[in-house]
């Protein structure tokens, strides 16, 4: 046997293992980037690594956007999802070399695009015919968090855009307001999940009407989803 064949037996049941079990990395990943930053911060690894609290959280982003290629289904769709990872990567290596904060509203926009490929793909999964398992667990839950960073990316679009979008509350340590991403997704969930503490309010009406729109899409959601898997759970029982 060549080389080439035994990598290829090595490699054939590994990504095979992978592809079986994508939703459960993909939430993973989107656990880590949503509370692993905080912490790789606080822990003084950002400062480490020497690349900032931005910088660990679009590497993050950018190992949740690859793990999301393997999600999406479609030849088509696969080369949209290179496409824009190819944007987002490249957008972020030249903002971390150049310091040229213009371009990263492309690598932002690009990571939205292609969370809302990743999206569908999960709401597919999630609401396909078939018993209530791991993978099927895993891709419901993933859409929820997919749904909370690609409203937090949104709204840091905003806020770099107009930057008078938000309002900070004067409680909040003047460092915070320098971490736009992070504060966009501790808004976010915290929107998502209905809960307003009222330390970030937004202001103008963009960013009143996203804030708006993803309250209800999150609350649409876990009462739609809840039926489904429960309709599907008795199915399955009935069985």
């Amino acid at each position: 046997m060549t080389r080439s064949e035994k990598f290829s037996t090595i490699r054939s049941p590994f990504l095979a293992a992978l592809g079986a079990n994508r939703f459960s990395l993909l939430f993973i990943t989107l656990l880590l980037t949503i509370g692993g930053s905080a912490f790789l911060s606080e822990m003084g690894w950002a400062g480490v690594l020497n690349v900032g609290w931005a910088g660990v959280l679009n590497v993050l982003i950018l190992l949740d956007l690859l793990v999301l290629l393997a999600v999406v289904t479609g030849r088509w769709v696969l080369r949209t999802g290179l496409v824009l990872f190819t944007l987002s990567l490249v957008s972020w290596i030249l903002l971390a070399l150049t310091g040229a904060t213009a371009l990263q509203p492309a690598g932002q926009v690009g990571a939205i695009l292609l969370f809302v490929l990743g999206t569908l793909g999960c709401f597919r999964m999630a609401f396909s015919p078939g018993p209530v398992e791991r993978e099927r667990l895993a891709a419901s839950l993933s859409f929820y968090l997919l749904l909370g960073l690609m409203f937090a990316l949104l709204f840091t679009v905003i806020a770099e855009l107009l930057p008078s979008s938000f309002h900070f509350s004067a409680t909040r340590p003047a460092a915070v307001t320098a971490r736009p991403l992070a504060d966009m997704i501790y808004f976010s969930f915290v929107t998502l999940a209905t809960l307003g503490y009222g330390d970030i309010v937004p202001l103008t009406p963009s960013a009143k009407g996203l804030a708006i729109l993803e309250a209800i899409l999150g609350q649409i959601y876990l009462v739609v989803v809840v039926a489904r898997l429960v309709s599907l759970y008795g199915k399955s029982e009935a069985g």
